[in-house]
């Protein structure tokens, strides 16, 4: 009978515990089904599926814009595209603001030809060098190959290479590639970036001792200063050029014309020199310097509704300037629609925040982040440490320009108390691949002014695709975007926005 009353009321205790953590359960779930933000998540997604205008956004800034290298007219006409698109959108205090001056100016391809006569006929696809001069008309002449490597080697060639095409020392090594060429993140992966173990800094090395062998600058700068006519690089492969650029100031004489072409056509003419073959070109290379000091960026944005944090900022932006020969379509036009299409969800659909919502378009950043840079300077924390007037407002800046892929989860660049508020924001995009939260420090690019001057700023995680194979090179164009994951990003932009606009309080701060 003891046992029977043990029995029954251990049956009893333990129906008493499951009512009651079966009561915790349902008032957890109700806490997190019934969270209104969720239905704003849906709202975005939904548009984003039935309204997007991705493909629109692509064709304008992309196509219609043309090359956007920084300081010149292309960039000029592409800011002035999607100013008018902020506009179109209803957005507020939409321009183009000048972010500062530098010294380089603008710099204009006109035309680019270049073609092997002797021994026979092949066309070669060149990349000049921006900011370097053009051969003023159409160049034919013998092609000489840099072999020189020695100090000693090199005195004795004063004024031999001046007026002359020179093919530079080979560079790279074309190996065979049995890897994919686009790749996205695996699970494995993405878990993998999640760990972060602490390492010591490395102790410095002193500097080297002046090495009896040239090295490749000293090669170029000798070349530079010789005034060979044309010199030619050896950068890229798969017939693709990489496109570079030479740091100018306005002012300055021009520099040579440098070209650079891919190691199939460098490697090409190298052979046939040294085997005894003399190789002729043909080289027209057309440019125009502009004398513009003004770097911009373009700003609009949604003003916030509550009284007491409208004034407070969140910022979302991606960089805008490219290359010449291109149209910027990975890198960085992607972001950029992406930073566009996140407004026009959260315009189209009302959706109100307490702080105020602002997208930069940022002109600069392949030369120097000069943009993101100059309007920290002006806003945020000048050169001095001085503290300026959006210093206490801005809660956040999100950047987007790590390739043409889907964004896979975000990284809170070191500030620790960020990551279970992430995961939490995160949670809601599992399904679309969104979900992993690290805190590597990642660099090179605009948000890192931001991060200096003590602001929260983040980078999101992008698939890389093609993006050794496409970005910096001559065929960046959209064909080889996948739109469907910039109508991904542009709903994670959006949603993080909203939810950082909506805080009670501003982002906690690493300092």
């Amino acid at each position: 009978m003891k046992k029977n009353i043990i029995l029954v009321f251990s049956l009893f205790l333990s129906i008493t515990i499951l009512s009651q953590n079966s009561r915790e359960v349902t008032h957890q779930l109700s806490i997190s089904v019934f969270d209104p933000d969720l239905k704003i998540a849906n709202q975005l997604k939904t548009d984003e599926m039935i309204n997007s205008k991705v493909d629109d956004y692509l064709f304008l800034l992309c196509d219609k814009g043309g090359p956007k290298l920084t300081g010149s007219l292309g960039l000029l006409r592409t800011d002035t595209i999607a100013m008018l698109e902020m506009q179109k959108l209803g957005l507020e205090n939409v321009r183009i603001e000048n972010a500062k001056t530098w010294e380089r100016g603008g710099w204009e391809l006109k035309k680019a030809y270049m073609a092997m006569t002797e021994p026979y006929y092949m066309h070669f696809y060149p990349a000049p060098v921006a900011w370097t001069d053009g051969t003023n008309g159409m160049l034919s002449d013998k092609v000489y190959y840099f072999s020189a490597t020695t100090h000693e080697e090199l005195e004795a060639l004063n004024g031999y290479y001046t007026g002359k095409i020179v093919l530079m020392p080979d560079v790279m090594q074309y190996q065979i590639n049995f890897n994919p060429l686009a790749t996205i993140y695996t699970d494995k992966q993405l878990e993998e970036m999640e760990y972060q173990p602490i390492n010591s800094p490395k102790s410095k090395i002193g500097m080297p001792t002046k090495n009896e062998l040239l090295t490749y600058q000293e090669i170029l700068d000798f070349l530079r200063n010789e005034k060979a006519a044309v010199i030619i690089h050896e950068n890229g492969d798969f017939n693709v050029p990489v496109i570079s650029f030479y740091a100018y100031r306005m002012g300055d004489p021009f520099s040579p014309c440098e070209i650079n072409i891919t190691l199939e056509h460098h490697g090409l003419m190298q052979r046939l020199i040294q085997n005894g073959e003399e190789v002729r070109l043909q080289v027209e290379i057309d440019v125009e310097f502009v004398n513009d000091e003004n770097i911009y960026y373009v700003v609009g944005e949604i003003t916030g509704i509550d009284p007491k944090l409208k004034d407070e900022l969140v910022i979302i932006g991606a960089h805008l300037d490219g290359y010449p020969m291109n149209n910027g379509a990975g890198d960085n036009v992607t972001n950029c629609v992406g930073v566009l299409e996140a407004m026009r969800i959260l315009k189209s659909l009302d959706i109100k925040s307490k702080r105020t919502i602002r997208m930069i378009l940022w002109n600069g950043e392949e030369v120097g982040l000069h943009g993101s840079k100059g309007y920290v300077k002006k806003y945020v924390k000048d050169e001095y440490g001085n503290e300026l007037c959006e210093y206490d407002k801005i809660s956040a800046y999100y950047n987007a320009d790590y390739g043409p892929g889907k964004f896979r989860g975000i990284s809170t660049q070191n500030n620790l108390a960020l990551e279970l508020l992430f995961k939490e924001w995160a949670q809601p995009w599992h399904h679309l691949g969104f979900k992993t939260v690290i805190h590597r420090y990642f660099t090179s690019t605009d948000h890192i002014p931001f991060d200096e001057a003590g602001i929260p700023a983040f980078q999101f995680i992008q698939d890389p695709l093609e993006w050794g194979r496409a970005s910096h090179r001559i065929m960046d164009f959209v064909d080889r975007l996948v739109p469907d994951n910039i109508r991904h990003n542009a709903i994670i932009l959006a949603w993080f926005a909203y939810k950082t606009a909506n805080m009670e309080e501003k982002f906690v701060r690493k300092e």
